[in-house]
Parts: structure tokens; C-alpha cells; sequence
């Protein structure tokens, strides 16, 4: 039986208190009844698919557990389950505990905490999620997937590639990986994953399942924003808004796809312009178009949550004035045209957007989630890293995440963090019990 926790902080709360448990208890066994005269453990394939697709997914764990029959038809289903929400992976809300992990359920409005999640990785950092396994890097150069929520499973890959920074130097080593996505689930063993590496310039490399070292795209473009898998293809989006796509379906990926689009229909040079502002850009597919999503951001904000210049920040201390997402533009890549068209409305669509790969899942399908919106988490790194190193009244990062609303141009919060700076910053990552 799942342990009911309510932490101290939470009685504050007067309405829709976070629900509260520890995942470790989740998949024991219950005492049942023997129920002689009935064959409960041989329900038609097709009957339990259309249970399981209705459980959560701490619900969906219990059931594997009861009998064998059960654990094989639940196996079967994880593509189901891979069309699910994500939960928001979320550090320990007890001090000095960096190997305890939550999870925030937006269906459930619950948290579950699953205890030593990071044992094996101390202090790695998070550059990519997909298909419920986590891409960590260790020691800045090794990095593993790594499947935190059903078993503790991990796979190493390869050094990752040096690279030259013209910010540090071109003779200096660097090592960094700013996006990561792996094309399938890689408890199959028949997976790629594809990295955006370096800065000014990046670089795009991948890994085949059972190489030995990573290797090197050759993308023609000095700066790459988003990668994705879809359809055994890769996907890059580069800064000056081009898309290259490469065909994974053979050992030795071909450039299928090498396009400039038109420019936006969209004057975003308000933002682009102004020094009051950064923008990130996130490459999805989305019912079968590729979308580009221009996210704009206040480099700082005053208490009223507009932008302000750096040098009108209050000189009181205590007062912290951080980055914060204040609005999203959204654009369909028209492959016929050649150009980026604006997109009004996501209709009956929810977008994922942060350090994982990009997500676009029906709200119809997905209870709990919010049409024609987009739910995001932080990934700015380097603004991350730097307002680290702040005083710790000042320090904030990680902090920055809420849901938008295409058609009320609002930023509203789908989870409330109670302090600025959150480190490890939050992931999206889909369970995955396979």
C-alpha cells in the first residue's frame, strides 16, 4: 500500500493540497482473496489493454505485480503508457539530500518520492530525456541513460567528443553537451542517440547502439538550438532557423532533409532587439508537422513581472529579480513553401517543452492537461550555472516553468516551487516501466 506523506509546508495550502508518497512501496504484493470459480488471471488481451489504459501509473506497477499473465500483458502495453503526461522530475525537498528524486503527477496532482534514485550518480548533470530514460553526464564526460523511476537502469555510452569554444579559446578542450535524445527505448538494445555538443560553434553527433565512439553529423551550420527523433529521422533546428534531417533507418545516417526556410511571419525583433530579452527556440513534431517554438524571456523582471533594464534592478538586498518566461510564438514548417507559418492555436494539443525532447500529446488523451498550451521547465544552463554563484538571498535557476496559454497569452504556474533557485533544475521525463 502506497504511504501517504504530507510535509509541513503543504498544510499552508487552503485548496488542492499535493498529494504525497514513496514509490518504493508501490509494487508490493496485497493479500487477496482466492476466487476459485473465476479466471481472473486469463482476461482477454484486448480487456486488460483497455484497464490498463485507464490506471495510473503507480496503479499499472500494482497490477504487474499480481501474476505473471498480468506483468506479460502490461509489458506489451508500455507504448500506451509512453502516450501519458510526464511527470516532472524534481530534487529532494530535504536538505542535503542529493540522491533522492520526486515526481510530480500532473493527472494525479501527486508527488512520489523515490529514495537513492542517483546512488550511482552523484553530482551529474541532466542534458536529455526521452522515452523515460534520462541521458546524465558524469564526471563531464561519461555519459549514461539511465531509467530512474522503474529499476534503476542504466546503460554507459562513450566519452562524449571534445570540442574548441571560441570563448575559452580554440586550443582548449571543451566538453558539453547541451541537448541529448535517444530515437527508441533503450531497453530493447536497438537505439541511437543524437547530442548537440560545443558552443560557438556546436556540433551534432550520434551513437549506434554497440559502437564504440560517437560520430560526427557534419551539420552544415555553426549553431544548432533543438534536436528530435521522429519517424527514424533526426531532426536539427539551427539558429538562423534552417532544418536538417538525417535517416536513421540505416547504420550510416544520409542527410534526407536540408532546408532555409523563409522568415518568420512573425516580427520578433521586440524581443530579438531588445537587451531586456532572450529567446530559445525548441524543435516538436506535432501531429505529424514539424513546429518551431520561439520562447521569449525577461532577462529580468520587476515585482509586477515586467521587464526592466539591468540597470533599473532595485539596490535593496533580499530582493531577488530573476529571468522568468513571459510569452511563446509558435510556427509550422510548410516543407512545400519553404517557409516557417505562424501558428494561432494548438487546438486540442499540449506541448512539452524544456531540456527533454520536445513533447506534443492530445489533451484528450492525456487527463489533467490543459488544450492549445504549452507546459515548459527551465533549461537556460548558462543562466542557470552563473545565478549559482550568487549570494544565496540572490541565488535562483532551475526556477523558471509554467504552463502558457496560446490564446490568453498568460503564463500561469502548473506546480508551486516555494524558493528561486532549484538544483538540479526540473525534467520532464515519461514513466516508463519497460
Amino acid at each position: 500500500m502506497v504511504e501517504e506523506v504530507f510535509p509541513s509546508w503543504t498544510k499552508k495550502r487552503k485548496r488542492d493540497p499535493l498529494k504525497w508518497s514513496t514509490l518504493e512501496n508501490s509494487t508490493k504484493k496485497r493479500k487477496t482473496t482466492s476466487w476459485s470459480s473465476s479466471k481472473w488471471s486469463e482476461l482477454q488481451p484486448e480487456l486488460m489493454e483497455l484497464i490498463i489504459n485507464r490506471l495510473s501509473f503507480v496503479d499499472m506497477l500494482r497490477l504487474k505485480a499480481v501474476c505473471s499473465s498480468w506483468n506479460s500483458t502490461a509489458q506489451s502495453c508500455v507504448a500506451l503508457m509512453m502516450n501519458r503526461a510526464p511527470w516532472l522530475m524534481l530534487p529532494s525537498y530535504e536538505d542535503n539530500d542529493d540522491l533522492t528524486r520526486c515526481f510530480y503527477s500532473l493527472k494525479e496532482n501527486k508527488v512520489y518520492t523515490i529514495k537513492n534514485a542517483f546512488e550511482d550518480f552523484h553530482g551529474a548533470c541532466c542534458v536529455g530525456s526521452s522515452h523515460g530514460w534520462l541521458v546524465i553526464v558524469k564526471d563531464k564526460k561519461i555519459p549514461h541513460l539511465f531509467n530512474p523511476i522503474f529499476g534503476n537502469k542504466s546503460i554507459e555510452l562513450p566519452q562524449i567528443p571534445s570540442a574548441t569554444s571560441s570563448l575559452i579559446g580554440s586550443n582548449v578542450p571543451y566538453y558539453r553537451v547541451t541537448k541529448a535524445v535517444i530515437s527508441s527505448d533503450p531497453s530493447r538494445y536497438n537505439f541511437s542517440v543524437a547530442i548537440i555538443y560545443g558552443m560557438r560553434p556546436s556540433r551534432l553527433a550520434f551513437y549506434n547502439h554497440g559502437d564504440e565512439e560517437w560520430t560526427d553529423l557534419h551539420g552544415e551550420h555553426q549553431e544548432y538550438c533543438d534536436i528530435i527523433f521522429h519517424n527514424d529521422q533526426l531532426f536539427a533546428l539551427a539558429e538562423n532557423g534552417s532544418v536538417e534531417a538525417w535517416d536513421f533507418r540505416k547504420p550510416s545516417p544520409k542527410r534526407s532533409i536540408n532546408l532555409q526556410p523563409s522568415s518568420k511571419e512573425v516580427d520578433l525583433r521586440d524581443y530579438t532587439s531588445d537587451e531586456r530579452f532572450s529567446t530559445m527556440t525548441y524543435l516538436v513534431e506535432s501531429s505529424g508537422e514539424i513546429l518551431s517554438v520561439v520562447r521569449c524571456i525577461a532577462n529580468y523582471v520587476n515585482h509586477e513581472g515586467k521587464a526592466i533594464h539591468e540597470m533599473d534592478l532595485p539596490s535593496e538586498p533580499c530582493s531577488p529579480c530573476p529571468y522568468r518566461t513571459l510569452q511563446f510564438y509558435v510556427f509550422k514548417l510548410n516543407f512545400a513553401a519553404n517557409k516557417w507559418e505562424n501558428v494561432e492555436s494548438l487546438r486540442n494539443r499540449a506541448l512539452f517543452l524544456g531540456g527533454s525532447q520536445s513533447m506534443s500529446l492530445s489533451t484528450g488523451e492525456v487527463p489533467g492537461c490543459e488544450e492549445n498550451s504549452i507546459y515548459f521547465t527551465d533549461d537556460s544552463w548558462d543562466a542557470i550555472e552563473w545565478s549559482g554563484h550568487e549570494n544565496e538571498e540572490d541565488a535562483h535557476g532551475g526556477h523558471d516553468m509554467g504552463v502558457y496559454n496560446l490564446e490568453e497569452k498568460v503564463v500561469k504556474q502548473f506546480y508551486q516551487a516555494d524558493k528561486w533557485r532549484i538544483d538540479p533544475p526540473p525534467f520532464w521525463i515519461v514513466p516508463n516501466p519497460g
